[in-house]
């Protein structure tokens, strides 16, 4: 039977909290090789085009997951506005956590806009998964299909913003300014 490939794991998890924290043109090759104890060799085994397909690796994953959380919590009965409140908490405890956390793809996707069209389109695959997990629930919950795709970009690109202004201000003030902006959003 064959043995799980670690290094490939390891590559795109220690990539996934150099990028988060960093960025991806302030993360190195040698700095991600070195966080995930592996040689050249097993990069280039793995992802062929270097470090932007090893971030579009990290970006389709890390969106995956959090759609894949995001659907979860949105097929139970709670209430949307709940929901987002409660996502939003969750960042706000990884903020709180460690300041340099936030958004697990926004700084890649943010730099990836000019730095690789690889990383760009797995950054909008990721956002776009979000919105659609969003959508689809206010859309099952009566919302037109126009007030739902609407209102599901606001929301993600609110929480997003929110994120982006607190790990500048260097506190969680924007993203509690979110939570009742968010819910007023979703608000019938």
């Amino acid at each position: 039977m064959p043995r799980p490939d670690r290094s490939r794991a390891a590559l795109i998890d220690s990539a996934a909290t150099l990028f988060r924290r960093q960025g991806y043109a302030a993360t190195g090759l040698t700095q991600i090789l070195d966080a995930a104890a592996v040689k050249p060799g097993s990069l280039y085994h793995h992802f062929p085009q270097g470090k932007q397909e090893l971030a579009a690796a990290v970006v389709d994953g890390t969106g995956a997951g959090i759609e894949r959380l995001l659907r979860r919590f949105l097929a139970g009965g709670a209430p949307v506005g709940d929901i987002v409140v409660r996502w939003i908490d969750l960042l706000i405890d990884g903020l709180t956590a460690d300041r340099r956390d936030g958004c697990p793809i926004e700084p890649i996707a943010t730099e990836s806009v000019t730095a690789s069209s690889l990383v760009r389109a797995a950054s909008a695959r990721a956002f776009a998964g979000w919105c659609k997990a969003v959508e689809e629930r206010l859309h099952a919950d009566g919302w037109t299909a126009n007030d739902a795709e609407s209102t599901a970009l606001s929301v993600i690109s609110l929480i997003e913003g929110a994120l982006i202004l607190s790990r500048i201000a260097g506190n969680v003030g924007a993203l509690n300014a979110a939570k009742p902006a968010a819910r007023r959003l979703l608000q019938r």
